[in-house]
């Protein structure tokens, strides 16, 4: 597990972080959807997927921490002015940063690879 990635919900920073069980753990709680579907389209997945997703990168900090507490968590983060798309991409940047996915490139990584190779 490298980098960490930091969202403040409810006043305080809090810290996603993303390994193995969590990903396992995760992928039993979306009926056997495989991380690497779901992160590819969280917005497709939903609202339950990204409650998971969120679950999954705090468990860490809270022992016994619910998906309803998770829940509570996101509507305090869209009412302190967040949005879904705001915290799916948190959520994917933790995720990108945990390297539990392996090193691979988005396709805006690889069209800067190519652009930079071409100038």
């Amino acid at each position: 597990m490298t980098g960490s990635t930091y969202i403040t919900i409810g006043g305080k920073e809090r810290k996603l972080r993303y390994d193995i069980n969590a990903a396992a753990d995760m992928e039993e709680l979306m009926g056997g959807k495989s991380l690497l579907y779901v992160m590819s389209q969280p917005m497709a997945a939903g609202f339950s997927a990204i409650r998971v997703l969120l679950w999954g990168g705090l468990r860490h900090a809270e022992k016994g921490l619910t998906l309803q507490r998770v829940g509570m968590m996101m509507q305090e983060y869209m009412e302190a002015g967040g949005s879904v798309e705001s915290l799916a991409a948190k959520i994917g940047e933790a995720v990108k940063a945990s390297k539990i996915m392996g090193e691979s490139l988005t396709e805006e990584e690889v069209e800067e690879e190519n652009d930079a190779g071409n100038a």
